[in-house]
């Protein structure tokens, strides 16, 4: 199916394109690329507001830009969110089936912004999608609120995932996310008793 965004007329793809580019703060330009890297689709907007958050977290400006705070799903973020439709208004980036991918115009701005992003930023926001995204929401969230302890304070989602937060994070062992050490770090155990309940799960450890 042809890009409906290939007919937008040349002279505002221009415009649009340019005001992304000359935007002061980096939001818009993150979600981008986080949408256009590592040649798939980014799995929904809980995805995003993870990846952004952890990139907040390793940036300071980003932090600044974003504005976090806890949610029933995870770090959320007000300003993500708003940039996040208002690309999607713009057709720069299409939102279908909790799929958030970028248009034939996002792809442009995408490789545009490749060539003027620090490295740094780049590699971080690619290293974020390949650990989130093929995640369940669950693991993702199990991962994020033990070890982000400040992000699992909005009660209900998060209670209920307790009684299954051990299994989310064996399951991101078994993915080959975190090494056995990680994953005891996140549940508050001993490396020995971490590798006990791997055994007994058959699950292969690597460190």
């Amino acid at each position: 199916m042809a890009d409906m965004h290939q007919s937008t007329p040349t002279a505002t793809r221009d415009r649009i394109k340019n005001r992304i580019l000359s935007e002061r703060r980096g939001v818009q330009k993150h979600i981008i690329l986080a949408a256009y890297l590592n040649d798939e689709p980014l799995m929904g907007n809980t995805k995003l507001q993870m990846i952004m958050f952890l990139l907040s977290d390793a940036v300071e400006e980003v932090k600044d830009d974003c504005g976090y705070d806890a949610d029933m799903h995870g770090p959320y973020s007000e300003i993500v969110n708003y940039e996040l439709n208002d690309l999607a208004e713009m057709g720069v980036l299409r939102c279908v089936r909790n799929k958030i991918e970028t248009t034939s115009l996002g792809q442009d701005i995408a490789e545009e912004l490749l060539k003027r992003e620090r490295r740094e930023i780049v590699d971080l926001l690619s290293k974020y999608k390949a650990f989130l995204n093929d995640l369940t929401v669950n693991e993702a969230l199990a991962y994020i609120c033990s070890a982000y302890p400040s992000m699992a304070s909005a009660p209900v989602k998060i209670d209920e995932l307790k009684p299954d937060m051990e299994n989310c994070i064996m399951s991101l062992v078994k993915k080959q996310k975190i090494s056995a050490q990680r994953a005891a770090e996140l549940l508050h155990i001993s490396h020995r008793h971490a590798l006990k309940k791997m055994s007994e799960r058959g699950i292969k450890v690597f460190e």
